[in-house]
């Protein structure tokens, strides 16, 4: 399963961007979580997938945020995970939607 680098940040408003570079091009997901999650970043951010058509469209998502980890498991198949850049407690099951975008 190839694998790419990025970030992933959240505000407290419940909405959050991940940003990934593959072969020099950026895949964006943002969205919402469906419930109220604190304000969280990580920069050493991984995003496993299968193929890169996989990164398009408007998905949904579930997974956890916390107390040290992220994990985002997107419908079709790609999973963004990370440790996060300051721990929250407690850490909690999240699910929401984003869109898919590239630059």
């Amino acid at each position: 399963m190839p694998s790419a680098d990025g970030f992933i940040k959240s505000t407290a408003g419940g909405r959050f961007a991940a940003t990934f570079v593959i072969d020099d091009l950026m895949y964006n997901f943002s969205g919402s979580f469906a419930s109220s999650v604190p304000a969280f970043s990580c920069n050493t951010a991984s995003l496993s997938y299968n193929a890169v058509r996989q990164l398009n469209s408007t998905r949904s998502f579930d997974g956890r945020v916390g107390p040290t980890t992220v994990e985002l498991r997107v419908a079709n198949g790609p999973i963004i995970t990370g440790v996060l850049d300051m721990p929250l407690s407690p850490g909690s099951t999240v699910s929401g939607s984003g869109v898919w975008t590239q630059n």
